[in-house]
């Protein structure tokens, strides 16, 4: 015959827990709001239940013992299960099987979706993603004629047909082939990149448009080998020790240590990626955990980079 055990009663496990986070039978009893007497009955039942001591008893003071304390690492690992089912249970009466559309640089792709996802899907497992990649005009053009439902991209003044609010401000880098003669600056400046061979990111990209209006004269030119989309494809000819180029900082920071160098520029060329959305968007809670989930993995990787 088999030999059943009586299921754990959820209320002393409660107190259990409320007495090992608060110290005492007291502060347990303030934390659930009930009476001191109704949290000593409560564990003395568990102990009798499990056939174990949980606490040392001194006048007026407890003591968890190490049975109670091995016990108590059990319970939060069941607490932190019961969390993950709520989350879940919200995550399918709010949002269903919602299906998201994101647009975003190849950059943001490469070096923050990844890992931003990996959080947002742990929260809601419910949901689905679709993903493309561009240029930021082409992200901006996306987002404005209903294709997706958000873009991440670095968007020009005077838009007025989407509605934008910025992840966090970063500047372009300077990426040097590891033995280049620039390296021995610390920062790089417009006049250094005069006759240097350069990778140019462009011409639709933002870094392109910068760069060109921060020429200090007319007879300052990069001499330039390569014109490539995106900053990822620039760093990689970097690598390859056939320019300098000018690349967004996510695109910096999957080639920190690849044979490459990073120097700031100097006067600053602002990077500043945005979320942009369409100009009648209506709130979305789905939507905004995450952008929020973006926005942190975006904050972290500039903040890890080595310069």
């Amino acid at each position: 015959m088999i030999k059943t055990t009586r299921p754990l009663n959820a209320k002393q496990l409660e107190a259990f827990r409320a007495v090992m986070l608060t110290g005492s039978m007291t502060g347990a009893g303030r934390f659930l709001s009930v009476s001191q007497p109704a949290i000593t009955r409560l564990i003395r039942d568990l102990e009798e239940d499990l056939k174990l001591q949980l606490f040392n008893r001194d006048t007026g003071h407890i003591a968890p013992t190490q049975e109670a304390r091995a016990l108590y690492m059990e319970v939060e690992r069941h607490y932190a299960g019961t969390e993950r089912i709520r989350e879940a249970a919200f995550a399918i009466r709010e949002f269903k099987s919602a299906r998201l559309k994101i647009a975003a640089n190849l950059s943001l792709t490469l070096a923050c979706l990844p890992k931003a996802i990996e959080r947002f899907e742990k929260r809601f497992p419910t949901s689905m993603l679709s993903v493309q990649s561009g240029v930021s005009a082409e992200i901006i053009d996306l987002v404005s004629s209903g294709s997706v439902d958000i873009g991440f991209a670095a968007i020009h003044p005077g838009r007025r047909d989407v509605g934008s609010a910025p992840l966090a401000a970063s500047q372009w880098l300077c990426m040097l082939p590891k033995g280049h003669p620039l390296e021995a600056r610390t920062e790089i400046t417009p006049a250094d990149l005069d006759g240097v061979d350069f990778i140019a990111v462009g011409p639709s990209s933002m870094s392109r448009y910068e760069l060109t209006g921060l020429k200090s004269s007319p007879n300052i030119s990069p001499r330039i080998r390569l014109e490539t989309r995106y900053s990822v494809s620039a760093a990689t000819f970097v690598r390859q020790g056939l320019g300098v180029a000018m690349v967004d900082p996510l695109a910096a920071s999957m080639s920190v240590g690849d044979g490459v160098s990073l120097r700031r520029f100097a006067p600053t060329v602002p990077y500043v990626l945005s979320v942009v959305y369409p100009a009648l968007a209506k709130p979305n809670k789905l939507l905004d955990e995450l952008i929020n989930a973006v926005r942190t993995v975006y904050e972290e990787t500039i903040q890890s980079l080595p310069i």
